[in-house]
């Protein structure tokens, strides 16, 4: 009997995930630490598939470890992406005076300690995991599309406002990680949802930087040099929010009008 393509998708998956955290725990570099965040939300989709077939009890312990495992990835990659705007923009104030390079030495050095413990865990999550994909049949993946079509065409029949956006990324990257599992893929709209999916995530990625130097109420500082920067900032990160929601606006528009 062949390998479905489920499984082959999955044996990918768990693959790629060692490879990349074996490289960034050798490298800590940049791109490894992002592949193996992608390989991670990867097998966060396939799980939350199986939940959707099988009792969710048997894989609550093994979506508990992905989640802080994906978690630790997080924290890192965000302070990457948070210092790499301020440089970008002529705004490392921020870097010197708030968000120092020694935070993000601490997280890849935590990461580094428990990364024996994340190999661990995806040895475990490998075990316990495989004999569901292996009995998974592909009607069900398929079932899982279209139920996920649905979905993202009542986001956006309803024109769906910008509280929802982040939401509607969730589903559109599950379902885009889902047409994987099944043999043909060729007539659906990838092109369309990659598009959007991609725009709301720049949108939010400039949501979490003006909510980050929000939180550190820089406003009140009676530091005038980093109440300057930040009224650079917060005017930069509103012309990129105002783009993106345009951006975002004319996408949805135009599928609605496909649509009707």
């Amino acid at each position: 009997m062949s390998e479905s393509a489920f499984s082959l998708y999955y044996n990918q998956r768990i693959k790629q995930v060692f490879n990349h955290l074996l490289e960034f725990d050798l490298s800590s570099s940049e791109n490894s630490l992002h592949d193996f965040r992608v390989e991670i939300k990867k097998l966060k989709a396939i799980l939350k598939f199986l939940k959707s077939v099988y009792p969710k009890q048997k894989l609550k312990k093994t979506v508990r470890n992905l989640n802080h495992i994906f978690q630790q990835a997080g924290e890192i990659r965000e302070y990457q992406l948070l210092l790499q705007w301020f440089q970008k923009h002529d705004l490392e104030i921020f870097t010197e005076k708030l968000f120092p390079t020694e935070i993000l030495e601490k997280l890849v050095a935590n990461f580094h300690q428990q990364a024996h413990n994340f190999k661990n865990d995806l040895k475990d999550l490998n075990d316990q995991v495989i004999e569901y994909v292996v009995a998974t049949n592909e009607i069900v993946s398929e079932q899982y599309i279209t139920d996920l079509t649905v979905q993202m065409d009542s986001f956006i029949r309803k024109n769906c406002p910008i509280t929802e956006w982040h939401e509607l990324r969730k589903i559109i990257k599950q379902w885009m990680y889902a047409i994987n599992w099944v043999g043909d893929h060729q007539d659906r709209d990838i092109s369309f949802y990659q598009k959007l999916q991609e725009t709301i995530g720049y949108w939010h990625d400039a949501q979490v930087v003006k909510e980050t130097l929000l939180q550190k109420k820089i406003f009140l500082s009676h530091d005038v040099e980093l109440q300057k920067s930040f009224t650079i900032a917060n005017e930069k990160l509103n012309q990129s929010l105002r783009y993106r929601e345009k951006q975002i606006h004319d996408l949805l528009n135009k599928k609605e009008i496909i649509a009707l």
